[in-house]
């Protein structure tokens, strides 16, 4: 371990500092040898004074390598501690701002948020059906239930809890911008400063589904675009004599809408847990 330990400080040492290690140890080699044969010899045996300095001169030319190192060494690992701390707090303090900032996307109650999600995906759904059957049999009847679904109250349910939850418009702008600047910078910077410094990071599968999310919600900062254009697709649904491609920009529209409902109510969960993640691993 001793030996592995010196290696590894022998490769992190500066060229510079590796010339003048071994100068000064082929000098202080070169001092023992005439020390120890001014030994044999009887030389320094009437020359106290001159005896000590040049002993002293010797171990000086030993030490003095060896402590530089071992300083540069210590001031290195210190270093490296100090900026492993640094890149803690800083990841601590931005994956607590993205974790409060989330539930912000939905100012509205939360209960509203998730009875939007799973309208829309029920509508979703019907409509993805709808498209497989009237593409094989052209038959009026394997439409009721998106009809009734559209028409009977289910879809206008589902878009008014949609807006009551996440008000979409002007106001959500700035949230969206502050959630994915918190992300982005969180998923670069921050990210690249722990692995460098050997901190701990999120695992894969929920970085990427924060991305994912953060990706969602970033498309369409306003959060009303796929409601205008679903406005039109309903319309096209009703009046269209070509329902293939119809039913298609209605089932767009709605998968849209769906998955912007669901990324805003995961995101408060998935930056909840990253944020448990990251500021766990500071203390």
């Amino acid at each position: 371990m001793t030996v592995r330990w010196l290696r590894g400080m022998w490769r992190e040492t500066p060229d510079g500092l590796r010339v003048l290690w071994l100068a000064l140890w082929s000098v202080g080699v070169v001092l023992l040898g005439l020390g120890w044969w001014g030994d044999q010899a009887g030389f320094w045996s009437s020359k106290p004074f001159i005896t000590n300095v040049f002993s002293s001169l010797t171990a000086v030319l030993f030490g003095v390598p060896l402590a530089l190192i071992v300083l540069q060494r210590l001031g290195l690992t210190q270093a490296e501690a100090v900026e492993a701390r640094a890149a803690q707090r800083l990841a601590t303090t931005v994956v607590e701002d993205l974790a409060s900032a989330a539930p912000r996307l939905h100012p509205g109650p939360l209960s509203d948020l998730r009875d939007a999600e799973a309208e829309l995906l029920k509508v979703e759904r019907a409509a993805q059906e709808a498209i497989r059957q009237w593409d094989s049999t052209q038959d009026e009847e394997s439409l009721r239930t998106l009809r009734e679904l559209v028409s009977g109250g289910t879809l206008d349910k589902a878009l008014a809890d949609f807006r009551s939850a996440i008000k979409p418009g002007r106001q959500a702008v700035p949230v969206v911008a502050e959630v994915s600047a918190h992300w982005s910078f969180l998923n670069t910077t921050v990210r690249g400063r722990l692995l460098e410094t050997g901190g701990t990071w999120l695992a894969p599968p929920l970085a990427a589904q924060i991305d994912e999310m953060v990706q969602l919600v970033r498309a369409d900062p306003y959060m009303d675009g796929w409601l205008r254009d679903l406005d039109m697709a309903i319309r096209r649904f009703h009046t269209a004599s070509d329902l293939s491609t119809a039913l298609r920009h209605l089932w767009t529209q709605l998968e849209i809408g769906y998955e912007l409902a669901e990324a805003v109510n995961q995101l408060s969960d998935l930056t909840a847990q990253a944020s448990r993640v990251l500021t766990s691993s500071s203390h």
